[in-house]
């Protein structure tokens, strides 16, 4: 353990960093399915989809039904009610594929409650994703859990992270955050006074990071009983006491 530090809280991101959530190559043809049920031109509908993801996961759209019309509109098309269902459908079938933990993953998280840590989560995400959360096996192992479309704020915002940070009753500096390093997260969380541990387990999205490293999610549960290695992005714990 590093000296004068006592860790109360381990908050993670989701996607790429708790399980794969799919290739690049995979959304493009599930986004094309969702364009080509709606009768839009898919190669148009994916450059849209992906331009306007931070406005999806701050939910600016509404809910998903409202999210296809909307982006649909922006086309020049007016799908039918059955269309929308169609496309709304497809994307959940997708998420509910590619949001299943693997065994590895869940015997981390159970092994750091063992240490008596609170677990958090905060996912840059939209609607899909807290719909199909309840249904699956991480659920119940976590404390607090945040989506950006219910709050209307994306990481790296502090506001993302304060919002799982609240319910959990946690200083910052007693907090070890784990992600891939998408959208900045880990300086973000860094700057907050959280320990920051990138995983290149499912991704390599932060390439630049200086900071702490695991190769694998498993390993976080022994990293958090050594000292780490620090650099300029890492940030104290509180004193212990």
């Amino acid at each position: 353990m590093v000296l004068g530090v006592v860790w109360h809280a381990v908050i993670f991101d989701l996607y790429q960093t708790l399980l794969r959530g799919g290739t690049a190559s995979q959304r493009r043809h599930v986004n094309e399915d969702m364009a080509r049920a709606m009768g839009l031109d898919p190669a148009g509908f994916v450059d849209l989809f992906n331009a306007t993801a931070a406005q999806r996961m701050r939910g600016e759209f509404g809910g998903l039904d409202g999210t296809m019309r909307a982006l649909a509109r922006r086309l020049g098309g007016e799908p039918t009610d059955g269309q929308v269902r169609l496309a709304v459908l497809t994307w959940q079938r997708f998420h509910k594929t590619i949001l299943w933990p693997s065994h590895a993953t869940l015997s981390t998280l159970d092994a750091l409650r063992e240490l008596g840590l609170k677990l958090g989560l905060v996912s840059n995400c939209s609607e899909e994703t807290p719909i199909q959360w309840p249904l699956q096996p991480m659920a119940p192992r976590f404390d607090a859990v945040v989506f950006s479309c219910d709050i209307g704020a994306v990481k790296p915002d502090p506001a993302a992270y304060h919002a799982v940070l609240g319910p959990l009753q946690v200083d910052p500096r007693a907090c070890v955050y784990v992600g891939d390093g998408n959208d900045n997260e880990l300086a973000a969380a860094s700057a907050l006074g959280m320990r920051a541990i990138r995983t290149l387990e499912f991704a390599d999205s932060d390439p630049k990071w200086i900071g702490e490293i695991v190769g694998r999610l498993s390993e976080v549960t022994g990293r958090l009983g050594q000292s780490p290695t620090r650099g300029p992005n890492a940030q104290p714990g509180p004193p212990a006491g």
